[in-house]
């Protein structure tokens, strides 16, 4: 029997689980959460367990549907790149196996609710490009100068909307972002 799951946030006002749960999405009028373990639940009144496996190829349209928002015409390359996943593990088959964790399937529904998906899709990617790119210690590290340099190339796109002159010295031939070498110390 086929239900209607969609990823989409939640307000936890409306649907309280225990702490420590994840709330995905919706199922008809629950919410689907996951416990700690991974166990996907419907959260109404109390909380009702179901089985992975019942609810698996509703989930996976749920996953085409917010994934498809993100990267239209094919998402799985892109989703696994983006989310640093196994590209085989969103094959449907693997998907009945095992759905990805709860975290990406909330990170793939807030993604997904961007007032502009496609462009939002974009910006993961090249974020999730360039963390791969930048040295760094261990995936969280590099995460954390990917973000700073998300946060620099925003400065310069502000400075630039709002007009102001980011040319140093125009007749030395000498190009600078004067509030960029300042932060760079």
């Amino acid at each position: 029997m086929a239900m209607e799951i969609r990823l989409e946030p939640m307000d936890p006002e409306e649907f309280p689980c225990p702490a420590g749960w994840t709330v995905v999405g919706r199922a008809v009028s629950h919410a689907l959460a996951y416990d700690p373990e991974r166990r996907p639940h419907f959260i109404g009144e109390d909380p009702m367990r179901v089985s992975p496996e019942d609810i698996s190829h509703d989930l996976y349209r749920a996953v085409d549907a917010a994934a498809d928002r993100l990267w239209p015409g094919g998402w799985t390359h892109s989703m696994a790149e983006a989310f640093l996943l196994d590209r085989r593990s969103l094959s449907p088959g693997r998907f009945a196996r095992q759905a990805p964790a709860p975290a990406v399937l909330l990170a793939l529904a807030q993604a997904a609710a961007s007032p502009d998906p496609v462009a939002f899709g974009a910006l993961l990617l090249a974020m999730s490009r360039y963390s791969k790119a930048v040295e760094g210690a261990g995936p969280v590290e590099r995460l954390d100068r990917t973000l700073e340099a998300a946060r620099r190339a925003g400065e310069i796109l502000h400075m630039t909307r709002l007009g102001k002159t980011i040319w140093e010295d125009r007749h030395s031939g000498g190009v600078f972002i004067k509030r960029l070498l300042r932060d760079s110390g």
